[in-house]
Order: structure tokens, then C-alpha cells, then sequence
């Protein structure tokens, strides 16, 4: 999905894809950043759990695992 939108005073107007939109849906739009912060701190947390994960130890935080 790709929507270009305007703001226009308090409003915002969609200029190009709103065929894309869901009928009668709330849709949350994301600035570039926003996205890339977001994904950064998904990333963090599995990272995080990756190695309790991969060792199977699902009770074991893995922080306790490696000291940084």
C-alpha cells in the first residue's frame, strides 16, 4: 500500500492511493523515522532473546547469558 497525503490547516488530504485503503478503517500512518526507530527497538528485543531462543531455554533470560 502506498498513500500520498497532504496536510491541509488541521486536515489531512489524500492525494494519490486511496483506492488502497481499507473501506471504513482506521489506518495509522508512519513517518520514515518513526519506522526506522520502531524497527530498531523490535530488533533490540530480539536480539535480546535470540540466544535463549536458539538454546531453548525459554526460562533463561539472556542477558543472564552474556555480560556486555
Amino acid at each position: 500500500m502506498s498513500v500520498i497525503v497532504k496536510r491541509v490547516g488541521e486536515a489531512v488530504e489524500v492525494l494519490q492511493g486511496a483506492s488502497s485503503l481499507p473501506e471504513g478503517e482506521e489506518i495509522v500512518l508512519f513517518t520514515a523515522s518513526d519506522l526506522i526507530d520502531l524497527d530498531r527497538e523490535r530488533r533490540e528485543e530480539v536480539d535480546l532473546q535470540m540466544p535463549s531462543f536458539l538454546r531453548g531455554a525459554e526460562d533463561e533470560d539472556a542477558e543472564e547469558m552474556f555480560h556486555r
